[in-house]
């Protein structure tokens, strides 16, 4: 008698049998994410060649998923308010936005448009006229990110914080501050430090790249970022 593949029959239903199926059966998992019940069909290798659509598509996801890995601190703040009511979290939304959007050239030459990022999402209002400007000392380098201040605005708009976030391609760093200064100040300072030269698996940081947005004091808000343009170092 041929005894059943233990791998095919881990799946139960916790919930009784009109519950949701929990783990793996055949070709199908089951799971809870986010408080709803998912089932997906498991991913199986195909004999077929590749497409250049399935090549680009897989190249882009990487690029993406590889972004997003480094500011998954600050676009999990982000991206939250726009994964809320949804199943997807916070870096899914930002993984898919990056591909749709800041994916530039032709496979297998694509890469990352930093004018198109977007490290956050959602309807508060934008920093209005906002300016970058740096200085460097060292390896240190400090982000001025400065915006105009209106002295009529609501009180709670002059609350809302200034997210701020650098990120460096070469080495794949990022640093940022996602409680920064109130609206109200008009001005704030991102400090970080950059490799001036290789480090073991780390290169030369040639560039930054910069971006602000705003959050308001009570968290249930946030504006789309804005990109404050390229450092050359």
């Amino acid at each position: 008698m041929q005894m059943p593949d233990k791998q095919l029959n881990m799946a139960r239903l916790k919930f009784g049998p009109f519950g949701p199926l929990i783990g793996k059966l055949g070709n199908t998992v089951g799971y809870i994410r986010k408080g709803a019940a998912v089932l997906r069909m498991i991913p199986h290798k195909s004999n077929k060649p590749r497409t250049v659509g399935q090549k680009t598509t897989t190249q882009a996801f990487g690029l993406a998923i590889k972004f997003i890995a480094k500011v998954n601190h600050f676009t999990n703040v982000g991206f939250k308010l726009a994964a809320d009511g949804t199943t997807k979290t916070a870096q899914n939304v930002a993984v898919s936005y990056t591909m749709k959007h800041a994916i530039k050239g032709e496979y297998p030459n694509q890469e990352i448009d930093f004018t198109k990022v977007m490290v956050c999402k959602g309807m508060l209002e934008g920093p209005v006229n906002p300016v970058m400007s740096y200085e460097t000392a060292g390896d240190t380098i400090a982000i001025k990110f400065e915006w105009a201040v209106d002295p009529d605005a609501d009180r709670n708009r002059k609350r809302d914080q200034v997210m701020m976030l650098a990120y460096l391609p070469d080495s794949k760093r990022a640093f940022y501050l996602d409680s920064g200064a109130r609206r109200s100040a008009g001005v704030d300072v991102l400090e970080g430090k950059f490799n001036l030269v290789a480090r073991g698996s780390d290169k030369k940081d040639h560039f930054v790249e910069t971006y602000m947005a705003f959050i308001s004091n009570d968290r249930t808000q946030i504006s789309d970022s804005v990109y404050m343009g390229q450092i050359v170092l």
